[in-house]
């Protein structure tokens, strides 16, 4: 017996991107944000008892102010603006016309010494990203440095019926020049990274909007 039809909803979806032109743009990035982390007059500490270890986190403002003085975050912005893009027109299937990604927040990471990040979420807009520049010595089977995002189902007991959804977890270990795109209501953490290099990353958060025209 076959069904007639198949209705899904409510699925949680994570869209991998990778940049083709990250090796070139590289080390002037790791350059830029070494600097940032050397003066210390661009670092922020919010939720700071979510934090520990050595993670040092940039202001919440990073692809808008450095853009104009650091062409690979430029470029950076650029991927992952328009990935985001990608991702709302095949998630959404139907976009309003008008519509315009909105990159919100951007900080960058640079951890190392065990530092890590605890779970949170970020109810403030409707996709997040994690952009790798360097994976440092990140690895799954170790459990070394990688993100781990947890399950938003809460309330179904687990029985042989519904074994699919028993993942409690999913982790994602980065890599250099990838982008990982995934809905702001998922509650993540970064686990805590130790290494011969540092494991640095960017993030943000973005917002998709209908801008209204003109009369």
């Amino acid at each position: 017996m076959k069904y007639k039809e198949l209705n899904e909803f409510w699925s949680t979806s994570f869209y991998v991107f990778e940049n083709e032109e990250h090796g070139k743009y590289k080390e002037e990035v790791l350059d830029y944000l070494y600097d940032l982390k050397g003066t210390g007059e661009d670092s922020y500490d919010v939720a700071g008892a979510a934090k520990g270890g050595s993670l040092f986190e940039t202001h919440f403002k990073l692809f808008q102010t450095a853009s104009e003085k650091c062409e690979g975050i430029k470029q950076i912005y650029d991927f992952c603006h328009e990935s985001i893009g990608q991702v709302v027109i095949h998630k959404n299937e139907v976009v309003p016309p008008n519509s315009v990604v909105m990159i919100l927040d951007s900080w960058a990471h640079i951890t190392n010494d065990g530092g890590f990040h605890d779970t949170q979420n970020h109810p403030n807009c409707s996709w997040c990203g994690i952009y790798c520049i360097e994976k440092g010595n990140s690895n799954q089977k170790t459990q070394n440095g990688i993100n781990r995002f947890h399950s938003p189902l809460n309330s179904s007991m687990a029985d042989a019926g519904n074994y699919y959804l028993q993942a409690g977890a999913w982790d994602w270990e980065p890599s250099d020049g990838h982008l990982l795109v995934f809905p702001s209501y998922l509650m993540h953490s970064a686990l805590p990274y130790s290494g011969d290099i540092d494991r640095i990353v960017i993030s943000f958060n973005s917002t998709t909007v209908v801008q209204q025209e003109a009369i």
